[in-house]
């Protein structure tokens, strides 16, 4: 596909200290934009082992499916990020065995961790990435728009919009959430 943004893992992020997900940040290649993927703690520990090229006493689930692929004279040849449902990232792992390449769908955290390990590239249609990435602030911060958010979130921003009086922000993530629950927009903020 002519039409995909190869993306590289950046920072690992704590979205609150008591979380159990983090955000690893995939930074588009030669270029300023982001991908947030929220990711489990395990996830997130897995990429950061690899991304620090630290050895662990045994290989974990990761290590296992590399190997297993080797043992069958496999290799894993892209991972490949193609729709957003729900606030959740989806993607297909390429895996290329006698010169065939087939594709499995993937959790976008299992297929990331997985490229960070092998090194292959990641990428993600260039018009998800271009309506669902986010842009680096002068200040550092980046800006992210609401569709990668969770349901819950985006219903904790929207009481805190209310709360502020900034109504217009309050309906559009009312909007955001009711469209994920198959809603009409009758509710009431």
């Amino acid at each position: 596909m002519d039409n995909k943004i190869e993306l590289e893992v950046g920072e690992i992020l704590n979205r609150v200290p008591s979380d159990l997900n983090l955000v690893v940040m995939l930074h588009e290649k030669g270029g300023d934009r982001s991908l947030p993927l929220l990711v489990g703690l395990l996830e997130a520990q897995s990429i950061a082992i690899n991304i620090l090229k630290m050895k662990m006493p045994r290989p974990n689930i990761y290590d296992l499916y590399v190997k297993t692929l080797e043992q069958m004279d496999a290799f894993l040849e892209e991972v490949f990020i193609y729709k957003l449902e729900n606030g959740v990232f989806h993607s297909y792992i390429y895996i290329n065995k006698d010169g065939n390449s087939q594709y499995i769908d993937s959790r976008t955290s299992d297929a990331v961790a997985l490229a960070v390990r092998t090194g292959v590239p990641i990428y993600i249609d260039s018009n998800l990435f271009d309506g669902h990435c986010a842009h680096k602030e002068g200040n550092g911060a980046f800006s992210m728009p609401i569709t990668v958010a969770s349901i819950d979130v985006l219903q904790e921003a929207m009481e805190q919009a209310v709360e502020s009086e900034n109504y217009e922000l309050a309906a559009k993530l009312r909007d955001e959430i009711n469209r994920r629950n198959g809603t009409g927009f009758e509710n009431n903020i």
